[in-house]
């Protein structure tokens, strides 16, 4: 755990060395004159949005863990939304490494087991995933047919789309064989923890057939959450429209500073600016500005300065305060849980 944690502050202090930089390479004095130009009712309105949908995907949650027998509320769910968004977005490779800890701490608050719980975040994320990727495919598609783009542009939204459609089979071939699938990967697992547990002392690592069956429980839980077509497809709406709001705070954002720049094109951005969050660095910190404001120059013909500014601005509304508000929400969590057993 404690070099968990300091991994965890050494990526945190690379990506203050990477946001520090890159202020410095767009200009330091530009963008703080880019930032002058937003008024206090334009900050107010981005914050708004910005929590819009931490509580539309609260709501999808709520629906998710309703259906694996969660004793929950919608108040709870929303709350442990905004908490799973915080260890998301303050442990490094974003989903990856924070939803296997908001899956513990969902199970640990609703009493159900970790399984469930776990189930219950990947099927929020993979349901937002989708609605982002078929909200930028909309977007692109909407350029092409009737905007005249660049070669480039072009070209790199066609192979997006096929990187997209290729990801999709393939995700659709894995569901078709997860019994399989979960033999096998739980087979692996197994087997490297127990090496694990021969190599480092103290570690009594759980048993292949314990891994397997916990993985078979996961799956039961995700086709569970997938059994009711009408569910589903309100889920996917909120994952839309959570998005829809993350792509009008970016849009608001870029309207405060006075840049005017297609809503369609918005669209685009938002999907591809979300990989940063993969990057090691808390919440992609650091590359995800870097990554947006290249972004907004190629695809939205804005200023340097002024899309430095605009991605600073929309990433303080959209993720540095809602992930300072789900920290407080996790820590409150945990103290109610730990009174509770008292």
């Amino acid at each position: 755990m404690r070099n968990g944690r300091r991994r965890t502050a050494g990526w945190a202090l690379v990506a203050l060395v990477g946001l520090w930089l890159y202020l410095w390479t767009v200009g330091v004095d530009a963008i703080v004159s880019a930032l002058g130009r937003v008024d206090p009712a334009d900050a107010a309105a981005l914050v708004a949005a910005g929590w819009m949908s931490v509580v539309a995907w609260g709501v999808s949650l709520h629906l998710v863990l309703r259906r694996l027998d969660a004793p929950t509320t919608l108040p709870a769910s929303v709350g442990l939304f905004a908490a799973s968004a915080f260890l998301n977005n303050v442990t490094p490779f974003g989903q990856a490494g924070g939803d296997p800890v908001s899956g513990a701490l969902v199970a640990r608050i609703e009493g159900i087991p970790f399984e469930r719980g776990f189930a219950g975040v990947v099927s929020v994320g993979a349901a937002n995933t989708v609605a982002v990727v078929g909200l930028g495919v909309c977007g692109g598609a909407a350029i092409l047919a009737t905007a005249a783009v660049g070669d480039a542009l072009r070209v790199a939204l066609v192979v997006t789309a096929a990187v997209v459609a290729a990801a999709g089979v393939v995700a659709v071939l894995a569901w078709r064989r997860r019994e399989r699938l979960v033999v096998r990967a739980g087979g692996w697992l197994g087997d490297g923890m127990e090496r694990l547990g021969g190599v480092v002392p103290g570690v009594d690592p759980p048993d292949r057939e314990r891994i397997v069956e916990g993985s078979r429980g996961f799956v039961v839980a995700l086709e569970r959450v997938g059994d009711s077509r009408r569910r589903l497809a309100a889920v996917l709406l909120l994952g839309v429209c959570g998005h829809l709001a993350v792509a009008a705070t970016l849009w608001l954002s870029l309207a405060a500073l006075d840049a005017t720049v297609s809503p369609v094109r918005v669209l685009v951005v938002v999907p591809v600016a979300r990989l940063a969050g993969a990057s090691p660095t808390p919440g992609g910190t650091a590359s995800a500005e870097a990554l947006l404001t290249g972004l907004l120059v190629a695809v939205g013909g804005v200023a340097m300065p002024v899309a430095a500014a605009a991605a600073l601005v929309y990433r303080a509304a959209a993720f540095w305060l809602p992930t300072a508000g789900g920290g407080v929400v996790t820590a409150l969590l945990l103290l109610t849980a730990q009174d509770s057993r008292r």
